[in-house]
């Protein structure tokens, strides 16, 4: 498959599925806008102390990860539209208080009020786009182009704050703000309002989610899916912490995140028509999250040459990400009931969430004082997750697809 056909799928595409794969584009460009930066603006732009900066972003991370399953909850009973719609207005509010507050407990409501605005949006989006699919191909296709948009909003998005920030932070969330208020009015006027499904009596929220986690392949596809999260979100944590132990590499930091989003911007669409033309889903899957875990090993391999050993790391970091992480949310749906479709995606992304939360713990107590040279026993042991995870995948994917090919 070629560009073109990716181009002609966009324009056969509803308007609602359309929107809602843009939206990918404007939802990082706002969160990107102001959250690099709100660390910062809280040290030195208002004076808080670490712990507090700290529990700002933490409060953030926590209510968002850990209130997915139930915003998802929320869009199976209320209906998507109303959830989405609702999820842009509450982000923008949460971003006006964020640049405006100088207190610690109106920027924890803040924060908490910008997390739970993505646990409600996120899932709800997710679990319509894939409804407007008419076929695993085609939604397929279009989670790649909107893992593609979001890639371009996580690459604009600081450069713009950058600008704004030297500004004021104020202003800065208060265009964000103006954003995502601004994504709400599209959703709520271009989103048709659907019938909920009432299938599942109103008091039985607890059930259904014991329902989800006796659903065996479908957990089996969350716990290797999740394993992502832990070699992502190494981004953050691990390799930082490689860099910061190098002498006069600070600057890589920033040149990490910039080559990462580059590559998802110029990469995705090839990657994804790889994967139809030669790979195939559960190949891909394996092969992107085998090659996540295995790019640690170039810190090691090449640390003669540290700053090459970086860039070689996020770019086959990268690259495995675009192979899999589309496919994730695409292959999803399988496991799930249409009418829990958004429970399902919110349990996902918790499980995703709490995995990293671990993972981090893991690989922190491992990393020992700042500054100090990470052992290499944390490469090999995310290489090894790697490994085992895409192995997990390939054979669970395979196994279940041949299942359901040759099921009457």
């Amino acid at each position: 498959m070629s560009g073109a056909s990716y181009w002609r799928d966009w324009q056969g595409m509803s308007p609602a599925a359309r929107l809602l794969i843009t939206n990918g584009l404007a939802f990082n460009l706002g969160f990107y806008m102001m959250m690099p930066f709100l660390a910062q603006h809280m040290g030195s732009g208002l004076g808080l102390a670490g712990w507090a900066c700290g529990l700002v972003m933490g409060m953030r991370v926590f209510s968002q990860q850990g209130l997915f399953l139930l915003g998802g909850t929320l869009g199976d009973r209320i209906g998507y539209h109303p959830a989405i719609v609702w999820g842009c207005l509450v982000r923008s509010v949460g971003f006006v208080l964020l640049g405006w507050a100088e207190s610690l407990p109106i920027l924890l409501l803040a924060a908490a009020l910008t997390g739970f605005a993505g646990a409600l949006f996120t899932p709800c989006a997710q679990a319509y786009l894939a409804s407007e699919c008419h076929n695993p191909s085609q939604r397929q296709r279009a989670f790649a182009l909107h893992n593609l948009a979001s890639e371009a909003g996580m690459l604009l998005g600081p450069l713009v704050g950058l600008t704004l920030t030297q500004q004021s932070y104020t202003l800065t969330g208060f265009l964000a703000a103006s954003l995502f208020a601004l994504l709400g009015v599209l959703q709520y006027r271009v989103l048709p309002k659907r019938p909920v499904s009432r299938q599942t009596p109103r008091g039985a929220i607890l059930s259904q989610w014991g329902t989800i986690v006796r659903q065996r392949p479908f957990m089996t596809f969350t716990l290797l899916a999740g394993s992502y999260q832990i070699l992502f979100h190494q981004l953050y944590l691990a390799l930082p912490a490689h860099i910061q132990s190098l002498p006069d590499a600070t600057h890589l930091i920033g040149g990490v995140f910039t080559l990462s989003a580059v590559i998802g911007v110029l990469l995705q669409l090839p990657a994804s028509r790889l994967v139809e033309r030669r790979l195939g889903v559960p190949l891909a899957m394996g092969l992107g999250i085998g090659l996540m875990g295995v790019s640690y090993l170039a810190l090691p391999l090449l640390a003669p040459w540290p700053t090459a050993g970086v860039m070689v790391q996020v770019a086959l970091l990268s690259l495995g990400s675009i192979l899999c992480f589309p496919l994730f949310a695409a292959q999803l749906p399988r496991y799930a009931p249409p009418e829990q479709l958004a429970s399902y995606y919110g349990f996902y992304a918790s499980t995703g969430g709490c995995m990293a939360l671990v993972g981090n713990l893991l690989i922190g107590f491992m990393l020992g004082d700042a500054g100090t040279r990470p052992v290499t026993a944390i490469w090999l042991l995310l290489a090894l997750i790697g490994l085992l995870v895409g192995l997990g995948l390939y054979a669970h994917l395979r196994g279940s697809m041949a299942t359901s090919t040759t099921t009457p």
